[in-house]
């Protein structure tokens, strides 16, 4: 009997002594990766979806209507101010000008009549052989013949505009957009679709926009008390094309539109960038990459942080190796792999670099220091 009972305590020690083990197996911290920050010297880029533009876009619209006759350009071709584009059906407008020609020559001739008449009648009234009554009627009739042929050669004006409607040249320098309508199509003044567009594209407009938080942001980066001692200060920037090259000539921010947009919020920049080339073209979309300096930057890695309702995060590590849940401020700007923090953490502080998926707050943990490079 005492045998078993020797034998039961043993047993005893032994399942307590073993899971004593296992828990303190189970509480032992697990190793992360850390990191200690420090403000250092930094360029990072920010990066906008944008818009190209032409120095100047002008519709080309038709202001008669008529079937296309001849169209002289092809789409993307280069076009010089005066040159033809297309040439609209004129037989109508041609007749309808030696109408209104010949209506002139019909009010010439009356109105040739009517001074011939005045003149007889002035000699008689003269003579006293009529009353001045007759005189004064003849006068008046003189002045509707004259306005008469005024009014037959402002028709004939308008006719001989008409005519020359038919004839579509280019208004500015430029490359031709595309050609919707071909020979043979029916176009009107009312049409809502212009037959082509001109850009001048020596010049390209790079327009992006910003939120109100984000341009407060922005505009504090660079020295100056008004705007465009900022924009003068603000350095060039670059342009990704949708292929995901890079434009080799740098543009400059030069605009900034003084009102935000309504159902936005947002405010519109431009950049200007040369384009003697042609190689950018109106209409498309790139991006836009501005460069900033930061002289004592926090730069936080990306892995590192995790993003809650709006909200920027990362985890701190305390002198006990206790972690934390510390909300941070970044900036729009960033490097490929890092954020710049403004607030939450320092220079000096410790944060968990990987593995955050399986934190949560107030776990203890076994910091892994990343060894120093030579």
């Amino acid at each position: 009997m005492k045998k078993i009972i020797v034998i039961l305590i043993i047993g005893t020690l032994l399942i307590v002594s073993c899971n004593s083990k296992n828990a303190e197996q189970t509480e032992s911290p697990v190793a992360y990766p850390t990191l200690t920050l420090k403000a250092q010297k930094a360029n990072v880029s920010v990066e906008f979806p944008t818009t190209l533009e032409g120095e100047q876009t002008v519709e080309i619209r038709s202001k008669v209507d008529g079937y296309i006759e001849q169209v002289y350009v092809e789409e993307g071709s280069a076009v010089a101010k005066g040159q033809p584009l297309f040439k609209i059906d004129a037989n109508s407008y041609l007749q309808e000008v030696n109408n209104k020609k010949a209506a002139v020559l019909a009010a010439e001739a009356s109105l040739e009549t009517s001074v011939i008449q005045t003149k007889r009648t002035a000699a008689l009234a003269e003579k006293k052989i009529i009353n001045n009554y007759e005189l004064t009627s003849a006068k008046n009739i003189e002045r509707v013949k004259r306005a008469e042929l005024s009014q037959a050669n402002a028709d004939l004006s308008a006719s001989k505009s008409k005519l020359a409607f038919t004839n579509i040249v280019s208004p500015i320098n430029g490359v031709v957009g595309s050609l919707p309508f071909k020979i043979g199509s029916l176009v009107s003044s009312s049409a809502p679709e212009p037959l082509t567009t001109v850009a001048n594209t020596k010049n390209i407009f790079a327009y992006f926009s910003l939120s109100q938080q984000q341009l407060n942001s922005f505009l504090s980066q660079y020295s100056g008390n008004q705007l465009k001692d900022k924009f003068r200060n603000m350095p060039e920037v670059s342009l990704v094309t949708a292929d995901g090259g890079t434009y080799p000539s740098k543009g400059k921010i030069q605009t900034l539109s003084g009102v935000l947009n309504a159902s936005t919020g947002s405010a519109n920049f431009k950049a200007v960038f040369p384009n003697p080339e042609g190689k950018l073209w109106s209409g498309a979309s790139a991006t836009i990459v501005i460069p900033t300096e930061f002289e004592a930057a926090i730069l936080v890695p990306k892995k590192a942080v995790f993003e809650l309702q709006g909200r920027f995060f990362v985890f701190t590590v305390d002198a006990k190796n206790v972690v934390h849940n510390t909300e941070i401020k970044i900036r729009n700007t960033s490097t490929e792999k890092e954020y710049v923090v403004t607030e939450g953490v320092k220079s000096g502080d410790t944060i968990i670099t990987d593995g955050i998926g399986n934190l949560r707050d107030g776990v203890k943990i076994a910091p892994i220091v990343p060894s120093s490079k030579k």
